[in-house]
């Protein structure tokens, strides 16, 4: 073969190298985030109308398990740092939304006894498990979590527990700057820190956010986070 053919041909080649590359690169641009959605009963509804919100925008894909009655706190009952890991492996989430405390401040196994909430030991070592399932769930370099803020509560001892339940939460988010805390309260409450069964609805009449039980979010109540999640997630995508 010629000096000139082989020149031709490795011209050719090159070419087609070339314009190969920037389209692979389109594609997988154009793949759609990948959002898991895990939590306690707080998450059940909440889930349903953000995978539902979600599914209108072709740039996700999502995955949902929540579990009623369970938590950080009785991980012998359910233990979701091993499902969190299970889920994680399987989806391959880029980014991860958590919502649990509803059910945590009770008393937990560690190192082979009982610890009350009120007891030395049990404020680190629910930080502990919280800061353990951020790290599983952001152990891909370039994945995020959004953790969400436990809204008032209508029982003032049930306020008490999710303002421990958050704080402590907090401090495990500052130290990792893949994790979100994400405010919930400035949204579901008239006034944040102080609950409130209803908000005032665009056209000016109360719109009731939350469930009977004064705890959980209803319908309305969830479709609203979800809203502003998917909002949210459309910036943090970009």
């Amino acid at each position: 073969m010629s000096c000139q053919m082989k020149t031709l041909l490795l011209i050719v080649f090159m070419s087609i190298s070339i314009f190969r590359v920037p389209a692979r690169a389109e594609a997988a641009a154009d793949a759609p985030r990948r959002v898991l959605i895990i939590g306690d009963s707080m998450m059940r509804i909440t889930a349903h109308a953000l995978e539902l919100a979600l599914s209108r925008r072709p740039e996700f894909a999502t995955r949902a398990f929540t579990s009623l009655g369970s938590g950080l706190a009785r991980l012998d009952v359910f233990d979701w740092l091993v499902k969190a890991e299970e889920l994680r492996d399987e989806f391959d989430p880029d980014v991860t939304v958590i919502w649990f405390g509803t059910n945590d401040r009770q008393p937990m196994m560690c190192d082979g006894s009982i610890i009350q909430p009120d007891q030395p030991g049990w404020n680190e070592e629910y930080a502990r498990r919280v800061g353990r399932i951020m790290d599983l769930l952001t152990a891909r370099e370039g994945t995020r979590a959004i953790w969400l803020e436990l809204p008032d509560m209508q029982e003032p001892a049930m306020q008490a527990d999710v303002a421990v339940i958050n704080r402590l939460v907090r401090e495990q988010v500052a130290k990792r700057p893949a994790v979100e805390f994400l405010q919930t309260r400035p949204l579901l409450s008239r006034v944040s820190g102080k609950y409130s069964p209803y908000l005032i609805g665009p056209n000016g009449m109360p719109l009731p956010v939350r469930d009977r039980d004064g705890i959980h979010l209803n319908r309305a109540g969830a479709d609203l986070l979800a809203e502003h999640l998917t909002e949210h997630l459309s910036k943090v995508a970009e």
